[in-house]
Parts: C-alpha cells; sequence; structure tokens
C-alpha cells in the first residue's frame, strides 16, 4: 500500500461484509434465540440487498454455524455467496470495531487493522484483537496491523478525507495513554490518510459502553452531507443530543455540508427496562442501499419515510434490531464492509 492511501467512505463500493455470530455461553445467553433471529434477519437484508456482495460468517463452532444458516430462507444464488468461517475465534459480536478497515489507494483496495483493547479494557478482547490478522487467507491478502487502537466504529471519514471523530474514544488514556491531540491527529493523517479533522466531544449516550462512538450519532451518506441523531429534549440524553448537534451545526456551516437531523427512539430492555442506547443513525450502507435498524417504536416510521425523502438515492430496508441492542450496539456495530 502506498502513501496516499485513505480510509474508504462508507457509502464506496462494498465487496463483502463481514458478521461474527452470537454465541452459547456469551452475554447474549438470556436472549441467544432472539439475537440469532436478529443476525438471520441482517444475513438476509444483506444477501437480498445486492446480488454481487459476499457474506463471511465468523462462527465459534459447527454446531451453532449449522443450526443457524438452516433457519436461513435463501436462494441457491445467495447461499452461494455466504461463506461460514469456524476456524477464528473472537471474544464478542461486534466486528465492526475489530474487522479490518478498507483503503482506496491508486493501485486498487487493501486492508489495514488496528489494535482493540475492548473498548479502552473494558472487556476481554485478545481474540478479537487478532480477527483481522486471522481473516488474511479467507480474504487473500495481506492486512497490515498497527499498535495505535482505533474502533471501526469511531471513524466516519467523507470522500474528500475529512474525518469525523469523537475525541472521547479517541485520545484516551485507556486506549493510547501516550498521545496528546496533536500526536494523535498525525497519527490519524498518516496512518488514515485523512487530509483534516473535525473533533466532536463529551458526547455519549446512555449503556454506551464505546465512550461514544462517532457511528452511533452521526454519519456521513455523501461528501457534503451529515445524518446526525436530533435534538429531543423529551429523551434522558437531551443534554447530550444537544451538545452533538450543536457541533455538528458549527461544523456543517464551516464546511457548507447539510446536517439531517434523525429522530430519537426511547427503546428500554425487555429483560430489566434500562435505557439502551438505540439510535438510527447505525445504520449500514450497501451500494446504494440503507439498511436501516428498527425497534418496534413509533419513531421507525418517522425515521424510514424521512431518510427515504432526504436520501432518494438510497433504497432504504429496514431490520429489526431490538434484540441486538439490549447488548448496546446495533446494526452498524455488528457489521463490517469490505472494499
Amino acid at each position: 500500500m502506498n502513501h496516499q492511501a485513505r480510509l474508504a467512505p462508507e457509502y464506496a463500493r462494498v465487496n463483502k461484509i463481514l458478521l461474527s455470530l452470537p454465541c452459547e455461553g456469551s452475554d447474549w445467553q438470556p436472549i441467544l434465540k432472539d439475537v440469532l433471529a436478529c443476525y438471520r434477519a441482517i444475513a438476509s437484508a444483506i444477501l437480498s440487498a445486492d446480488e454481487s456482495v459476499q457474506l463471511i460468517v465468523l462462527a465459534k463452532d459447527k454446531s451453532l454455524a449449522t443450526s443457524w444458516t438452516g433457519g436461513l430462507l435463501l436462494t441457491q444464488q445467495q447461499e452461494a455467496r455466504m461463506l461460514v468461517v469456524t476456524d477464528i475465534d473472537y471474544n464478542d459480536t461486534w466486528v465492526r470495531d475489530y474487522g479490518p478497515l478498507t483503503f482506496k489507494h491508486e493501485a486498487g483496495v487493501a486492508y489495514r487493522s488496528f489494535t482493540f483493547n475492548g473498548w479502552g479494557n473494558k472487556y476481554p478482547a485478545h481474540l478479537d484483537n487478532q480477527v483481522a490478522t486471522a481473516l488474511q487467507h479467507t480474504l487473500n491478502c495481506v492486512i497490515n496491523k498497527y499498535d495505535l487502537v482505533l474502533e471501526g466504529g469511531a471513524l466516519e471519514i467523507n470522500g474528500d478525507g475529512v474525518l469525523l471523530v469523537n475525541r472521547d474514544c479517541i485520545v484516551d488514556i485507556n486506549r493510547n495513554r501516550a498521545l496528546n491531540d496533536a500526536m494523535m491527529e498525525q497519527q490519524l493523517f498518516e496512518l488514515l490518510g485523512a487530509q483534516s479533522i473535525e473533533w466532536l466531544s463529551h458526547v455519549s449516550l446512555t449503556g454506551d459502553d464505546t465512550d461514544g462512538h462517532v457511528d452511533t450519532i452521526a454519519r456521513f451518506v455523501r461528501d457534503d452531507t451529515v445524518v446526525a441523531c436530533g435534538i429531543d429534549a423529551s429523551h434522558p440524553d437531551a443534554d447530550s443530543l444537544q451538545s452533538l448537534n450543536k457541533q455538528l451545526q458549527k461544523i456543517c456551516n464551516k464546511r457548507g455540508w447539510r446536517l439531517l437531523s434523525l429522530p430519537m427512539p426511547k427503546v428500554y430492555s425487555a429483560l430489566d427496562r434500562r435505557l439502551l442506547p438505540a439510535t438510527y443513525a447505525n445504520f449500514l450502507l450497501c451500494n446504494g442501499k440503507l439498511l436501516l435498524p428498527v425497534y418496534d417504536v413509533p419513531e421507525d416510521e418517522v425515521a424510514l419515510n424521512f431518510l427515504q425523502n432526504e436520501l432518494p438515492e438510497y433504497q432504504l430496508v429496514p431490520v429489526n434490531c431490538t434484540a441486538l441492542v439490549e447488548q448496546h450496539g446495533s446494526l452498524h456495530c455488528a457489521t463490517m464492509q469490505l472494499g
């Protein structure tokens, strides 16, 4: 990979998408049946969205993989585009944060991997941290790995090379203790190929273990358009939402970007009624399709109609992620696209 390599925006061409299946004995155990059904819905949506996309599914053991795939209703062509990999172990299902990142450069596409330490040593991650390089054989390519602690969900970039990040999960003593703001910026310029950086700060939703990943709150859908969680005075996280939008509006005014505001769903755990960090910003882009997480709440229809009106170039595909958000992530967190 040459020095001009740049992290690809998520509306660039997608050829493959990764999933890591929940398994027995994990934190998913109380709702394992429901979350595996959710993963079937995700897989079906991905394979139906684009007939050229391959789905790579990491599974901890063959019996679970066989049981899970047996519940999928796929065409023969769709089945041919799904590869189940059972010889790569992992700690958790959130492959967005430890999967390889896609870079574009003059010769085409390459991948890079960064260090994953369980969102600042909150959870075990030694197996997750090895997944990206273990995929080299499956992807038939070299994946360069770097010591810098970075999570895929913490990074949003547009086609002009403008990186949008939340400082709280990038310049962090539990992730990159030795780096100050200026040193981190230099690393992001060099390793991600960013041309400039727009920083957010002090924005995190209740229950978000990541310290405020940008993929939960603000996303690029075009070079000049950001879709974000909107202001909602009635939401328990109203102060964070207010701060987010104030910061984003300032950035968008300076850059000449559009800011589109999504409704904020109020989703509570079916297990213990705690507030869950559910948002519509955690969508997945796939070659002109926008796979939108929905949660069986009234705001679902509002979000779908709003996005379809504002983004006519995208085909909206709703995916019910009510079970998935029980462990504090959603559709984008559970997937990783590869160019």
